[in-house]
């Protein structure tokens, strides 16, 4: 008798593949936050051993050094189940144009990328300072302000900004915005660079030693994702943590009087705040009433 399971996993191997490729390439998150590995049955909360800041001792005459305090805090993630339920039926497979089981297996790995996303970036609420407001814009200056508290607070770069589009826009009117000279002289001074960029290309880029990038999955400022504030961060990779319980699954279960499979695709992550201070949240308004 035939090993049904077997042949199933042979079946769809590369649907499991294609979609951990595509959440993989969704996400920004994983690119710019620190991820932990964490093993089968270690738990559902990830502990992250959390070392302060340290400082050495200068000694003369052959002193005796003073022991340090060298204990730790942690930081606790929670897993929590990111999940793609899709049932496709055979009349749609059998008659599609296309490789249904390919489409949909990116459909499920960008939807999990953007859940991954959606996850890290509301933890920008829990930054130990705000230098924004829900009536303020989002500016050079803010971004400049976030980056000098970070150095402030002496914490490595590098140093990235994530912001919701709607806010971005207002950052890309001042970066693109010249004012002619005084005198009635018709000639304007030239953009900046990361203004040329930003015309050239359509990113923003590096804005005072800061890398910004762009997201809609930035969390509202009230909650709600039509809110007209968002709540930006500026921060180093080591001030979110992102715990990760192997890559995505697939459970299959076909339904014969439905005439259908029901698929599940499964990721399991959790992200959580690492260091309060490694982070700033930029509250701000979007411009694009």
């Amino acid at each position: 008798m035939a090993n049904l399971a077997y042949i199933n996993n042979q079946f769809y191997a590369n649907f499991v593949t294609d979609a951990e490729f595509a959440a993989y390439e969704t996400s920004v998150a994983r690119n710019l936050m620190r991820v932990f590995p964490i093993p089968m049955n270690a738990g559902k909360v990830a502990q992250v051993p959390i070392w302060g800041q340290g400082s050495a001792q200068v000694i003369t005459n052959e002193g005796s050094a003073t022991a340090r305090d060298t204990t730790s805090s942690q930081a606790l993630i929670t897993l929590q189940e990111h999940v793609y339920y899709s049932q496709v039926t055979d009349m749609l497979k059998d008659s599609a144009y296309g490789d249904v089981m390919a489409q949909l297996a990116e459909v499920s790995g960008r939807a999990i990328g953007e859940s991954f996303d959606t996850t890290a970036f509301s933890a920008f609420s829990n930054f130990s300072s705000d230098i924004g407001s829900t009536t303020t814009e989002l500016t050079v200056e803010l971004i400049m302000k976030a980056a000098a508290t970070l150095r402030q607070a002496k914490v490595m770069g590098p140093y990235y900004a994530v912001v919701h589009p709607g806010c971005a826009y207002y950052l890309k009117k001042q970066l693109t915005t010249v004012t002619p000279y005084s005198g009635g002289i018709s000639s304007v001074p030239a953009l900046s660079a990361a203004g040329n960029n930003f015309l050239l290309s359509g990113v923003i880029g590096n804005v005072g030693g800061v890398t910004v990038v762009e997201s809609p999955l930035v969390t509202g400022a009230t909650g709600d994702p039509t809110s007209d504030a968002y709540i930006n961060g500026v921060f180093a990779p080591t001030a979110i943590g992102i715990a990760e319980r192997g890559g995505l699954t697939l459970n299959t279960l076909y339904l014969p009087q439905n005439r259908a499979t029901d698929m599940s695709v499964v990721a399991v992550m959790g992200a959580a705040v690492l260091q309060s201070t490694h982070g700033v949240k930029i509250t701000a308004e979007t411009d694009l009433d």
